[in-house]
């Protein structure tokens, strides 16, 4: 018999390899945070101390959350109904100016905890590095402990064009090329691990001199690292976007000679034809955010299009301001249905859905060699899904049971290389109740600097009393 540090047995083992195999009664075979083995249980030539008999479950890849801001996990709700430039002026400059690692290192916690249980095993993060520079610490040094894999971006703005409010930034948010750069360095130098990458975001063309765009882009490509960035998010972008530049953003990227697969976009609601197929020429990564692009109104992103032109594409929740929750299964089943609304009930699947949370986000991110399906030598992260539960019946479908359910609670258990960062519903390396008792209190510590809770409530047609 082979040998494994860890062995699950039976269940739904959904591979996701080329063939997109499932085995009904299959097996995993785990070592030194590896896929080592999988297959029908039946042939199952492995033993390990820790083997564990499951039974009525789905074993799937984890999830990728391909965009997010982790920091926003106290922001959640302080900002509906709020249109976009609005927001951006009213709520996430006073909270940049708000944070510090303390608040954002809280925050961080809570939007990762809902993450991992959701059955996230990699999220992409984008936070500002300005005004406040050690905002960022605190953020990694909550992914460190969170023991997931993140792709962790350093955002940056240094345009002065106020032409547009929408896409204008605040002055003590700017900052230099190189001190932006250095500060890159300086996190990747700190925080850089097998789990965690720091790499640089230009937030958009509208908000970054096109230097800044070429520098990064330069930086990235220099170190063999990625770059993320905001793109095509808006109406309000998209029509700014032809007034600068003649032409959307995507075909302004391509300009500055920054697309490529060191490259995740973010949002990408109003491509065209032919930044589609630009997109899909350089390998440049997606993340599709369909929740939080219905809660800004900023549209419906042309996702079918975008899968047809061969686009790298995966999912994402946004960050939980502008969400709110970071429920990957929500975002999932609004994927496909917004799709639906245009194309009829037969488009799509929550196979595909399923795919696109998974494998897709991992070739999104360019990291489909490592994660995203359940194969021999890939990395073993993955989720177990208790399919005992009332939303999943009928159990002979519960592959479309989970996704158009769209509840996360059968996730069960979470391995991040093979270790558990969940175990039976519940965090490994965090007491629950203290991630939420610091959230709220970072909360109103936040609440105190800005005063954005008593604005949520001032908005509020509720009477409220004391």
């Amino acid at each position: 018999m082979r040998q494994a540090d860890r062995l699950l047995r039976g269940g739904f083992v959904v591979t996701m390899d080329a063939g997109r195999t499932v085995y009904a009664d299959g097996y995993v075979a785990i070592r030194d945070g590896r896929v080592v083995g999988v297959g029908p249980d039946r042939e199952c030539d492995f033993e390990a101390a820790d083997t564990r008999r499951l039974g009525e479950v789905a074993v799937l890849p984890g999830i990728v959350n391909g965009h997010t801001h982790l920091s926003n996990g106290i922001s959640r709700g302080l900002f509906d109904e709020l249109p976009l430039a609005d927001w951006v002026d009213r709520g996430m400059w006073p909270t940049l100016r708000a944070n510090d690692a303390e608040t954002t290192y809280h925050g961080a916690r809570v939007a990762l905890a809902e993450n991992l249980l959701n059955g996230v095993t990699t999220t992409v993060v984008g936070e500002f590095g300005s005004p406040n520079h050690d905002a960022v610490d605190g953020v990694l040094r909550a992914v460190t402990e969170s023991r997931s894999r993140a792709v962790v971006a350093r955002i940056s703005v240094d345009s002065a064009d106020d032409h547009d409010p929408s896409q204008a930034t605040a002055p003590d948010v700017r900052e230099s090329i190189e001190g932006a750069l250095a500060e890159v360095s300086r996190l990747r130098g700190e925080y850089g691990s097998p789990l965690v990458e720091v790499v640089p975001e230009a937030l958009g063309v509208l908000r970054c001199t096109p230097e800044m765009v070429r520098e990064f882009t330069a930086y990235a490509r220099a170190e063999g690292t990625r770059m993320t960035m905001h793109v095509a998010s808006s109406p309000d972008e998209r029509d700014e976007a032809l007034h600068r530049f003649g032409k959307g953003s995507i075909e302004r990227l391509a300009e500055l000679d920054a697309l490529g697969p060191h490259l995740l976009i973010a949002h990408c609601v109003w491509p065209d034809e032919t930044e589609r197929r630009l997109l899909a020429e350089t390998g440049t990564g997606v993340s599709h955010n369909p929740v939080a692009n219905l809660m800004y109104a900023s549209g419906v992103a042309p996702l079918a299009e975008m899968i047809e032109a061969g686009v790298r594409i995966g999912l994402g929740t946004d960050g939980a301001s502008t969400n709110n929750g970071q429920n990957m299964w929500e975002v999932m089943k609004s994927a496909v249905f917004l799709q639906k609304s245009r194309f009829g009930a037969s488009w799509g699947s929550a196979e595909l859905a399923l795919e696109l949370a998974t494998l897709g986000g991992a070739r999104a991110i360019g990291m489909d060699a490592e994660i995203g399906s359940i194969e021999v030598g890939k990395r073993a992260d993955l989720m177990v899904v208790d399919l005992l539960r009332p939303h999943l019946v009928p159990l002979g479908t519960w592959p479309s049971n989970l996704v158009y359910s769209g509840n996360p609670d059968a996730v069960r258990t979470v391995l991040v290389d093979g270790v558990p960062v969940v175990e039976d519903g519940r965090l490994t390396m965090w007491d629950e109740d203290e991630v939420v008792r610091g959230g709220n209190a970072a909360a109103d510590l936040m609440n105190t600097r800005t005063g954005l809770t008593d604005m949520y409530r001032r908005r509020s047609s509720w009477t409220w009393r004391r």
